[in-house]
């Protein structure tokens, strides 16, 4: 190549990267993909089925299969349960399969549902938790590893007490009580996007952005 040959790839690398750039601070951005749905809300869980839920785990095999880079989060087993029983032909079990064993499509929270918490009792968490959690080991022979709290209204005791003994590894929030919120963001904590504490051995993280863009 002739020695003016690479002037159009610095031009590139010029606009991409102006002077003083690579010195100035990043922020890294994590992006997330993942399934929460409601069971039971505005739907039933049959209309649900029907109107999106289907059509969320039969889109996402297909692209994580499209893209090697891509990767998904599934929370309720409810709804995943019903599109594997249901839904699901042999050639999609067998992609959600390779899926899962290439870490590409991973479980979290692992329940039936993401349950309330300050009104759910504790005997209605562990036994929904271990239908989902029984399921996940049969069909693919795994365990959670990472519990899922982001849209649950209000904060207990019990359910940080309860993931801890359940072997979650870290404990994943969105919303918790505003004043605090308001405290920490104007402590400017919120410029992290997140905060890492420990409740009970578990590493928890808040995220401050709940339905929009951070």
């Amino acid at each position: 190549m002739k020695p003016w040959g690479w002037l159009p790839l610095l031009l590139q690398l010029g606009l991409m990267w102006p002077l003083g750039a690579l010195s100035e601070p990043r922020l890294r951005v994590f992006v997330v993909p993942h399934s929460h749905m409601d069971v039971g809300w505005l739907h039933t869980v049959q209309e649900s089925m029907q109107a999106y839920v289907t059509n969320v785990y039969n889109s996402v095999v297909e692209e994580l299969i499209l893209e090697r880079r891509r990767r998904f989060i599934a929370v309720e087993q409810e709804y995943f349960r019903l599109w594997w029983d249901g839904v699901a032909s042999d050639k999609q079990k067998g992609q959600v399969r390779q899926l899962v064993a290439e870490g590409r499509l991973e479980f979290v929270l692992g329940g039936q549902v993401m349950h309330d918490e300050a009104v759910t009792h504790s005997d209605d968490q562990i036994l929904q938790l271990t239908e989902g959690h029984s399921f996940l080991y049969e069909t693919f022979g795994i365990r959670p590893q990472f519990s899922w709290q982001v849209d649950p209204f209000d904060a207990s005791a019990t359910t940080p007490t309860l993931f801890a003994l359940a072997g979650f590894n870290a404990h994943v929030i969105s919303r918790i009580d505003y004043d605090l919120k308001e405290a920490m963001q104007i402590n400017q904590m919120s410029r992290e996007l997140h905060l890492l504490i420990h409740v009970l051995t578990i590493r928890t993280e808040k995220h401050f952005c709940t339905y929009n863009d951070p």
